[in-house]
């Protein structure tokens, strides 16, 4: 209907980066019907339109317009009988200031010419990898691999942290930036994995001896890399559709093969939440998926890192009808980190199913992780913040959404410690922090 309404338009790839002046965030009242969920999701990626959050019966839903589309936009959802609001009048204007240059000298000294990262500002791809590197190098306990390749051959790099050399402890397995317009995701979980390597004070001295660790910092390299160079809200990966229209991408977390293809996935290839033409077509799929089946008797846990709207997410996301058997035991052991997290700087998070909390969403990788790979404990976190900047937080936010969601993996890898009965030896002194 919707579609009809606006037309399909040719998508033209830029070599410059888009702009997004005049551009508009909408906000719906909650769907009351599901002609209204049903309508709106025929304009996703046609037009200009996007969803920043995807509409659910009963729930509210975001929706960026092009200048183009704004009336086009605003004509539908007085149809539908929905009430809406701007929340961002300009988005551009927003992006002017989501990540600002650092003036020079701004890096730690410290940190020598190592690396460039400083969880002040977002990085780009090579600034990880080089920080990763640096981390490697300095400290035995750190190793970089490259468990695979994404469509534009950059390598997909995974951080291993034992103090043990790995193989021989229960592990954790953390993972972001998945989405590539999702910037405060990578950011925090490169947060996590350098205060476990740094380990000031000796705060993690437990959870070093007690897990291994195998971070993946950014999945979707080829899409994050994009979002700084063409398009900042672009979502999916950069591999081709085969379609004229719509000639990039696939949602990579709608990829995996547990219920692909199902509720709460497209099989339009304009669509942000395209499963792609089969399950794990996508180079970055397959190759995180395959390394995490190599692991699967080591891994305890899997934890994946997206945003926004401030969620705690258990499985399952493909059906409302469905949950884990060891639902209840999920959510007791989450419940320790959420508290921990919530305790930091008061930021307020909801837990439960995606299909309780947003929609449903087939072929996601945490319920790959619990249906398939066997580990129990497997959650998705929806980081900060709830729509006031939406997937433009502003840098200011890194350290204070890093130290909240560390402080929360790290209650929730102890109270794991003691379901497995693992023991940590105690402290016996402090180091000096670098």
């Amino acid at each position: 209907m919707a579609g009809t309404a606006l037309g399909a338009v040719q998508m033209q790839e830029s070599r410059q980066k888009k702009s997004y002046a005049g551009y508009k965030l909408i906000r719906t009242e909650p769907l009351n019907n599901m002609e209204a969920v049903e309508t709106l999701m025929t304009l996703d990626g046609h037009n200009g339109v996007h969803f920043w959050t995807f509409p659910k019966q009963n729930l509210t839903t975001d929706i960026l317009t092009s200048p183009g589309t704004e009336m086009h936009v605003r004509d539908l959802l007085n149809n539908l009988g929905l009430s809406h609001n701007v929340v961002i009048e300009d988005v551009d204007e927003l992006l002017k200031t989501e990540n600002p240059d650092l003036p020079e000298g701004s890096l730690d000294p410290k940190q020598g010419a190592g690396h460039r990262m400083t969880w002040q500002k977002y990085h780009r791809y090579a600034d990880i990898v080089n920080w990763a590197t640096f981390l490697r190098d300095r400290d035995p306990m750190v190793k970089v691999e490259s468990i695979g390749k994404t469509h534009e051959k950059r390598d997909i790099i995974m951080l291993k942290i034992s103090k043990s050399g790995g193989g021989s402890k229960p592990a954790i397995w953390i993972d972001g930036g998945m989405h590539a317009r999702e910037w405060i995701s990578p950011a925090t979980v490169t947060y996590i994995a350098n205060k476990l390597v740094t380990n000031n004070k000796r705060q993690y001295d437990d959870l070093l001896e007690m897990f291994d660790w195998y971070i993946v910092p950014v999945v979707n390299a080829d899409g994050y890399e994009f979002t700084h160079t063409g398009d900042r809200f672009w979502r999916k990966t950069r591999s081709g559709t085969g379609n004229i229209y719509c000639k990039k991408g696939v949602d990579p977390n709608r990829n995996w093969d547990f219920k692909w293809g199902s509720s709460g996935s497209s099989k339009d290839p304009c669509s942000d939440i395209y499963a792609g033409p089969r399950a794990f077509s996508e180079s970055e799929t397959q190759s995180m998926s395959q390394k995490i089946l190599q692991l699967r008797s080591q891994l305890k846990m899997y934890l994946t890192f997206h945003s926004y709207s401030q969620l705690w997410l258990i499985p399952y996301g493909y059906s409302k009808y469905e949950k884990p058997a060891d639902y209840n035991e999920l959510v007791r052991l989450a419940s320790q980190g959420k508290a921990a997290l919530e305790r930091t700087y008061g930021t307020r998070y909801q837990m439960g199913t995606a299909p309780d909390l947003l929609y449903e969403a087939a072929g996601g990788s945490d319920d790959w992780a619990k249906g398939v790979a066997g580990i129990k404990y497997s959650y998705c976190l929806e980081l900060r913040d709830t729509g006031r900047y939406g997937f433009a937080l502003p840098a200011s936010q890194i350290v204070p959404t890093g130290e909240e969601t560390m402080n929360g993996v790290a209650a929730l890898a102890r109270s794991l410690a003691t379901k497995l009965g693992l023991k940590a030896a105690p402290k016996t002194d402090l180091l000096e922090e670098y």
